[in-house]
């Protein structure tokens, strides 16, 4: 948790005139009481953007963390204010907490008024510079401003480079927290995915046409505790190249190892305290962009988020050139202890009594020169409080151990008394820590680690590797190192259905050392959680005459960069990863520049254990079937609204085609167990698991032949790619299943729910079984929706209106049911059909209640469409008469409609099958078509009752009677009457009475 003392000033001047959006949003600027003195902005200008739903208050962490780092720093270091570290002004923006991951339009508006925004602000620095002055050093105008996105806000920020109003060069680094970047979390909106397409083809191709070369873009995610997003969308390799970008999970940054949710990414003190320390690393008020330029700016920003053992920053030590003054002289007769060690260097420190009171001890290991230098490694383990010159702090950083390069007099033995070595100082690379957290631990404690290092050597010119560590009394702490040969990870390809049959058990074949690898060859899957067991064997020598200086650590990591994770003491882990998500870009024009090169080898286990005390380790592992579920939930919940559409129109169908066949209308709850029973969901279960497959086999075949384009295309369909793991296959039978249930649900409560409406309706009201709509006041209603849908309400809206009438016309037929069983069952079926379209009319909604509480009515164009509710409008109406379709009979056009009616069905469980997994607001349109032909079978039923309704001597059951249009009747003149239908005697009396 971190506290802040907050003021905000809002920026009234920044109008009507700078903005036409100063009614709806506000921008303000931060200060911190007890550092911020001045209510005028005149430092560097950072710009935060809130995202879904967020305030501009949320800037107050970061902010307040910026501002207390900046003022430690220039009191250690004044002169850095001369070098351009002036600190920050945060400014923030209020968006009225629209809900911009469902709404497209939200976020092109928030976007334009970033750049007003940014116009504005930049326009205040030329008065404000010349009134404060900051130092001798003259200081550039600032020409950019620094953005900083939280969710949705990063969107904002990178929409903002696409729009016209949008100034160039006024953006230079974009930092973005739990930002899903690559697509959309919630798909319920066509014009979310359009903004997602075209502001990742234009960074894409901005990167490609040189225009976005000095931007930088950082993306930070919160990992497994963020339930708001999924952190694989966070990761930006594949739409910047790595000179420009990194992506980092937080529970592998250093001083931070924590997974953190969707808000706590913002607050949390460990975050908002490495975040400020990169800010006040890269800031220069002496350039013209007010930052350091932007390879520097890169290499601080991996430097602080990176651990050092993954690659760049571990490139090797680099000695200096020997002289004689850099050598150091070491006699042990002296002041010094000089230790040959001919393998390793093992818990030096500890507070026995019996330990040497020299001021410092010289440990050397020798280079074995046989083998040439190149080949070796070092590796060092050490607890900084071995080096600390007071009481340690588990905050301190700055502690480090010394390392030399030696030779020995050649007129002495090594192990004489009077030998002099002679040595010079290594530089020595970056740290990575290794934090002693267990799970439970308090979070708001500072947390102890060791300090690991390990680099390839190129002394040729050295005999040993020296390492000086303290020897006086009172220190408490221990070092491990060894040279060791470069070391070879163990690697073990696991199959796809390898672990289902049994767990697997790893066990290194190489000696335990300060660190041993373990490489999984597993598929880049997300679903796959593998529950992990460590266990070490101690070693029989050691285990009962020592306790272990340190409990092991754990680390999972990858080749990308993304995500690493720490566990120490525990010996039960879940292995799970975050990455790419699971479509590909719809880029046309692929380019090696814009992919990124950290490309997916594998899963790379961790191990570090005390050497003295273990002798061996190994790992065994299976999989988390609970966790492995919970993430595919969490990973495909948009696809199990296509997924629930598709079981929605099967159950209509199936009701349909009994009503055809049978003459009886079977409930939403018949349905369902019929289409269990019948092998329907067998069906749809085997259909889930080969389409995958067959997406991949086709993918392969035309692999050659088909463009990239059609590539892409063909890939993005259905789940899209994802790995090659059994996943591929159980996910989208999964979903299947749970789909059923979710329909299920909807099922029991929309049954439930009307006969209860229709039971306390019975009791307080006598219903008119008349329930036939007057032609007039349908009329009128047409009009009425027609005028203001085109005007002031959203089309969304309309269709709320008619699904909450449908509901009543449903609880009205309740109360009838008892004589008009096949229209109650008709009625509620079509309700549980349209309540797949109602999370796509919420979004709107909601942005459309929230900006009329601003008195702002200027909507999206779109939103007025009434073609989008056409189809609905004229079913309810149609329905409004109460009457059944029915398609039974040989005639013609009788078949023909039966047949189109089916295969319209069909068509729309393929739409949602094949397109709408990923898209998911197409299946609105696709309800919408699917009731206009509905609405036009009913419509063409109206001419036959009409007609037939003349006749008042007939008895047949009109109501039951095959439909046929005006066409079909003048076609069919000799149509005799079709046999009454017994089980329906009441639904036919009832119509009857009407006409």
């Amino acid at each position: 948790m971190s506290y802040s003392r907050p003021r905000y000033i809002e920026q009234t001047e920044f109008g009507r005139s700078w903005t036409r959006y100063s009614a709806k949003y506000k921008l303000y600027l931060y200060r911190e009481g007890g550092f911020d003195v001045h209510d005028q902005p005149f430092r560097i200008p950072v710009l935060f953007v809130p995202g879904n739903a967020g305030s501009h208050k949320q800037v107050r962490s970061i902010a307040a963390a910026s501002s207390s780092a900046f003022v430690k720093m220039v009191g250690e270091s004044p002169h850095l204010v001369d070098e351009g570290c002036v600190g920050y002004d945060f400014f923030t923006v209020g968006l009225n907490e629209e809900l911009t991951a469902l709404h497209g339009y939200s976020i092109l508006e928030q976007a334009d008024f970033v750049n007003d925004a940014i116009r504005y602000i930049l326009s205040l620095y030329p008065k404000t510079r010349a009134k404060h002055q900051l130092s001798q050093t003259k200081m550039a105008l600032p020409t950019s401003v620094v953005v900083v996105g939280h969710s949705m806000g990063g969107v904002v920020a990178r929409t903002a480079f696409t729009l016209p109003n949008h100034i160039v060069g006024s953006i230079h680094a974009i930092f973005t927290l739990s930002t899903p970047h690559n697509n959309p979390t919630a798909s319920l909106e066509r014009h979310v995915e359009d903004v997602y397409n075209t502001i990742n083809q234009f960074w894409r191709r901005g990167f490609r046409n040189g225009t976005l070369d000095d931007v930088s873009l950082v993306s930070i995610a919160g990992g497994n505790l963020d339930s708001m997003i999924n952190s694989d969308y966070a990761f930006v390799g594949d739409l910047a190249p790595s000179r420009n970008a990194l992506s980092v999970l937080s529970s592998g940054i250093n001083d931070v190892w924590l997974s953190l949710d969707h808000q706590s990414i913002l607050w949390c003190a460990q975050m908002a305290h490495k975040f400020s320390a990169m800010m006040v690393r890269i800031m220069d008020a002496r350039q013209p962009t007010q930052l350091v330029p932007l390879d520097e700016r890169m290499v601080v920003m991996r430097e602080l988020l990176y651990p050092s053992i993954d690659g760049e920053v571990s490139e090797g030590v680099m000695d200096r050139p020997m002289g004689s003054e850099s050598y150091r002289y070491v006699r042990l007769a002296d002041n010094d202890e000089v230790k040959l060690h001919p393998v390793d260097v093992r818990a030096l420190a500890d507070n026995s009594q019996t330990r040497s009171r020299k001021a410092r001890a010289l440990h050397l290991l020798p280079l074995h020169k046989e083998g040439g230098y190149n080949g070796q490694v070092a590796q060092v383990l050490y607890d900084p409080q071995l080096f600390a010159d007071q009481p340690f702090d588990a905050s301190q950083t700055n502690v480090q151990l010394a390392l030399l390069g030696c030779n020995r007099n050649s007129t002495h033995n090594i192990a004489d008394a009077d030998v002099n070595v002679l040595c010079t100082t290594l530089s020595i690379p970056k740290v990575t820590k290794l934090p002693l957290k267990r799970d439970g631990d308090d979070p708001n404690l500072p947390v102890h680690s060791l300090h690991y290092i390990e680099y390839p050597l190129s002394l040729d010119q050295y005999e040993y590797v020296g390492i000086e560590v303290p020897a006086k009394p009172g220190i408490q702490g221990f070092l491990q190192a060894s040279l060791t040969d470069q070391p070879q990870a163990t690697e073990k390809t696991i199959g796809n259905t390898q672990l289902l049959v049994q767990p697997l058990t790893i066990v290194p074949d190489q000696k335990l050392g300060v660190r041993s690898r373990i490489k999984l060859n597993v598929p880049e899957d997300p679903f796959i959680v593998y529950r992990t067991k460590l266990v070490l064997r101690r070693n029989p020598a050691t285990a009962l005459s020592q306790e272990a200086k340190f409990g092991p650590v754990v680390r999972q990591s990858d080749g990308r960069r993304f995500e690493s994770k720490f566990w120490y003491d525990q010996h039960t882990l879940d292995l799970a990863i975050h990455g790419r998500g699971a479509y590909l870009p719809t880029d046309s024009e692929p380019s090696n520049k814009t992919v990124s090169s950290d490309m997916w080898d594998g899963l790379y286990v961790d191990v570090w254990a005390d050497p003295g005390y273990y002798a061996g380790l190994e790992l065994t592992l299976c999989i988390n079937w609970y966790s492995s579920l919970n993430r595919m939930v969490k990973r495909y919940d948009m696809a199990l609204l296509a997924m629930s559409f598709v079981w929605a129109s099967l159950v209509l169908l199936h009701q349909l085609r009994v009503w055809n066949s049978d003459g009886k209308f079977p409930g939403p709850l018949q349905a369902i167990e019929r289409l269990v029973r019948n092998g329907t969901l067998a069906g749809l279960v085997v259909a889930a698991g080969a389409t995958p497959l067959v997406q991949g086999l086709v993918a392969h075949v035309m692999h050659d032949t088909w463009s990239t384009t059609t590539l892409v295309w063909w890939n993005n369909l259905f789940l899209g790619v994802r790995g090659g793991s059994i996943a591929t296959v159980a996910v989208p039978a999964l979903l299947v299943v749970i789909a059923l249930g979710f329909v299920l649900c909807q099922a029991i409560v929309l049954t439930a729910v009307c006969a209860l409406a229709s039971w306390i309706g019975s009791h307080i009201t006598t219903v008119n079984v008349k329930t036939a709509a007057v032609p007039g006041r349908a009329l009128a209603a047409t009009i009425a929706f027609v005028v203001f849908v085109s005007t002031f309400v959203p089309y969304q809206f309309a269709f709320l209106v008619i699904y909450l009438a449908q509901l009543i016309t449903v609880v009205r037929t309740q109360i009838l049911s008892h004589k008009t069983p096949n229209l109650a069952h008709y009625q509620l079926g079509l309700l549980l059909f349209w309540t797949s379209s109602l999370p796509y009319c919420a979004p709107e909604l909601l942005v459309w209640v929230r900006n009329l509480s601003v008195l702002w009515f200027d909507d999206a164009p779109a939103d007025h469409n009434l073609v989008s509710m056409v189809g609905y409008f004229a079913l309810r109406m149609l329905a409004s008469y109460n009457i059944v379709p029915r398609l039974r009979g040989s005639g013609v056009c009788v078949r023909r409609l039966r047949i189109v009616t089916y295969v319209c069905f069909a068509w729309a469980v393929v739409c949602a099958w094949v397109v709408c997994m990923r898209r998911p607001y197409v299946l609105y349109s696709v309800n919408n078509a699917v009731s206009a032909w509905l609405a036009l079978v009913q419509f063409a039923d109206i001419p036959l009752r009409l007609v037939q309704s003349a006749d008042s001597t007939r008895s047949t059951d009109v109501a039951l009677q095959p439909i046929r249009s005006t066409g079909c009747l003048l076609a069919e003149s000799a149509a005799t009457s079709p046999k009454l239908d017994r089980n329906a005697n009441s639904d036919e009396a009832i119509s009857r009475k009407q006409r």
